[in-house]
């Protein structure tokens, strides 16, 4: 058996050691041969050692530009590797070898969608289905991609599609529940929840909005739920809440402190701080800035931006109970949505309330009490918010309304209270 055979079979066999040291030795007589490159490269990547498959994968396509796995591979290493833009160049390389590879332009998609580059995504995906019509990733891919571009109609057509060649496609039918409840299409959305709980695909999410959608009290939103929508959000959550939305509520609260006596805080919790935006509005005021979140990625970007002391993964309650501190000021922007019965925290605030402490929150609203609101988040009355205070020992300083967010280019309502232990 020769170099050659015995090297290959060293490979096929997962003999690393004995694979290398041969495609070594027979690249020191024959450096520029493509096919020893590529299995020397095709070694390295196997074993997970990506830097060094590129590396060698890059010397195939030098030597043998025409090589298209090279590129495709060079594509995955990049991707892998969080390099986007070298990913892209790599597929775009592989598919001008390749033109009717699919799997080349659906790599080729992910990687422009992960560029930002959506219309270059949807070409590329686009391309796929003239190759393989029906392929039921693309058609996805598709509805998610046009989701996001808050294209809806678009979007609800392409996961209707995959949903009638797979109805127990579950990540398609979770979509369609949103877009349908985002888009009023109540009967379709019950449907899908329904649909949902049965396959018991996110079925806390979905009985979380059958039930604002069928008009059932809860108290407050499941913690998996509000952890998973804010997970899912929080890449480009303050670009869609500022930018889209018309979202401005820490500066909104911030400015109900004018006029009052104390604008200085030595201890501050920030009550679901999510990626820090109200930290940003309030940090010069304060010594000591504490944030609490269940999201974990809300709270590593709010990490990335230095604004808080320290960051906990816990909900509120659990946190007061637990904690010995007293604090001067909480803050409570745009948190109590997702909690309907504010009992509980706000007999933990005072207790935790240092003397005259100050209590600064945001609620959308409603007719009485609170209730779930059919969008799945919480409304709470004026009448509610000052009873509850009298109740556990606030005095009630200033209530004023406030355009919340916007919801189908409409402003949802709501009011901003400061209240005073």
């Amino acid at each position: 058996m020769n170099l050659f055979a015995q090297t290959l079979h060293h490979h096929q066999t997962g003999d690393f050691e004995q694979a290398l040291a041969g495609y070594q030795a027979l690249l020191a007589d024959d450096q520029d041969n493509p096919q020893l490159n590529y299995l020397l490269a095709l070694l390295f990547f196997e074993k997970g050692k990506l830097d060094e498959a590129a590396h060698w994968f890059t010397r195939v396509v030098t030597v043998a530009p025409e090589a298209a796995p090279a590129y495709y591979n060079l594509g995955i290493i990049f991707f892998e590797q969080g390099d986007y833009p070298r990913a892209a160049q790599a597929y775009e390389e592989a598919a001008k070898l390749c033109p009717e590879d699919g799997d080349i332009f659906f790599n080729l998609a992910l990687t422009r969608k992960k560029l930002g580059q959506f219309d270059k995504a949807f070409s590329c995906y686009q391309k796929v289905l003239a190759i393989t019509p029906d392929a039921e990733d693309v058609l996805y891919n598709l509805g998610v991609l046009c989701k996001d571009l808050h294209h809806h109609a678009d979007a609800i057509w392409f996961l209707e599609k995959v949903v009638t060649n797979n109805p127990d496609h579950a990540q398609a039918l979770n979509n369609l529940g949103y877009l349908y409840h985002l888009e009023r299409e109540v009967d379709k959305a019950i449907a899908t929840y329904q649909k949902l709980i049965a396959l018991d695909h996110n079925a806390i999410m979905a009985g979380h909005m059958l039930a604002a959608l069928t008009g059932q009290a809860t108290a407050m939103a499941p913690d998996t739920y509000i952890r998973k929508v804010f997970d899912s959000f929080s890449e480009h959550y303050d670009d869609s809440m500022v930018d889209k939305l018309g979202y401005s509520i820490p500066s909104q609260l911030r400015a109900m402190l004018v006029g009052q006596d104390s604008h200085h805080f030595p201890f501050t919790l920030d009550m679901g701080c999510g990626t820090g935006l109200s930290g940003e509005a309030f940090q010069d005021l304060t010594e000591k800035l504490i944030g609490l979140d269940l999201s974990p990625k809300m709270l590593e970007v709010a990490g990335k931006k230095g604004l808080y002391d320290s960051l906990h993964e816990t909900d509120i309650c659990s946190f007061l109970e637990e904690s010995t501190t007293s604090f001067d000021f909480f803050l409570a922007a745009d948190v109590f949505i997702y909690i309907g019965d504010l009992r509980d925290i706000f007999t933990l605030v005072k207790e935790r309330a240092a003397v005259g402490g100050t209590f600064l929150f945001s609620t959308e609203l409603a007719d009485q009490g609170f209730c779930l609101k059919p969008m799945g988040r919480y409304g709470h009355a004026e009448s509610y918010i000052r009873n509850l205070a009298q109740e556990t020992g606030f005095s009630v300083v200033k209530v004023v309304a406030a355009n919340i967010r916007k919801e189908k280019e409409e402003w949802i309502e709501g009011k901003l209270y400061l209240l005073r232990a």
